[in-house]
Parts: C-alpha cells; sequence; structure tokens
C-alpha cells in the first residue's frame, strides 16, 4: 500500500481553502474523498483520510480513561476534529479556529507523511526544521539503523 509524500507549497484563498496537490493525491492508493482534520502535536495541522482515522479511533478506546495524559491527548485532538471532505477542485475548507491555533497565514506547507498529511504554516515549518536539536543526520543514525 502506497502512502502519501512529497512537500508542497500551497495558499489558502479568501474563503479558507486549501487546494491539496494532485501529486500528494496520487502518491497513495487511500482516497481523501472524506477525511478528518484536527490540530497536531506541534502545532500543525493533521489531515487523515477516513480509514486512518477509524484506525486511530480504535486506538482510542484501549486509552485508559482514567489517566489524565490519556484524557488530555484524546480531549486536544477530539475537541479540534472536523469532517472535512475535497470539493471538486480539490479543496478543503479549513475552519478558522484550526486557522489560528497552527498560526497558518498565506503560505502554506502541506507534507505527505505515509499514513496523514500535514499542513503547516510555511515560515513555522522552516523553523521547526532550524530549531530542532539535531541535524537530521544525527536522527536519522538513530532512527534507521
Amino acid at each position: 500500500m502506497a502512502g502519501f509524500s512529497g512537500s508542497y507549497i500551497g495558499t489558502l484563498d479568501s474563503k479558507n481553502r486549501l487546494h491539496l496537490p494532485v501529486r500528494l493525491r496520487q502518491s497513495s492508493d487511500v482516497a481523501l474523498d472524506k477525511c478528518q482534520l484536527t490540530f497536531g502535536v506541534e502545532e500543525q495541522l493533521f489531515l487523515f483520510p477516513e480509514p486512518e482515522w477509524q484506525r486511530i479511533e480504535a486506538k482510542f478506546e484501549t486509552f485508559n480513561f482514567a489517566h489524565p495524559d490519556a484524557n488530555y491527548v484524546l480531549r486536544q485532538l477530539m475537541s479540534n476534529k472536523v469532517e472535512v471532505s475535497p470539493d471538486r477542485q480539490s479543496r478543503i475548507l479549513l475552519p478558522p479556529d484550526l486557522i489560528n491555533k497552527a498560526g497558518l497565514k498565506k503560505e502554506i506547507r502541506i507534507i505527505g507523511m505515509i499514513k496523514r498529511i500535514e499542513i503547516w504554516d510555511e515560515d513555522r515549518f522552516q523553523n521547526y526544521l532550524k530549531g530542532y536539536g539535531k541535524t537530521y543526520a544525527e536522527v536519522a543514525a538513530q532512527l534507521l539503523l
């Protein structure tokens, strides 16, 4: 099964719609006809195709409902979740509250992350890369070997 891949620059239009690039949509064999959009863990947005979101929800069912951390994560994801479906021009509508939380401005970075798509403000993404604290080579050496 092919996953989402690639990095693309997009823009928010005047109606807060974001076009999902053709190459990104074609990089995966998972359809984006119904998706769940929510706030990510590093001040970006996560876009999950419905089958992946269902897998995540199944994992939520195993969370210990009495554990404060589990409730915190679940509340963050679920209280910010909205269902979106691309229109005929492959645009999704981003709610103003999620635009504000993710600090999205005009220039948007769209990244295929295998099972999800990340939506970043371009400046915030570049600052994330610069400020990570480790080099790509250091992290790759730990994770890939």
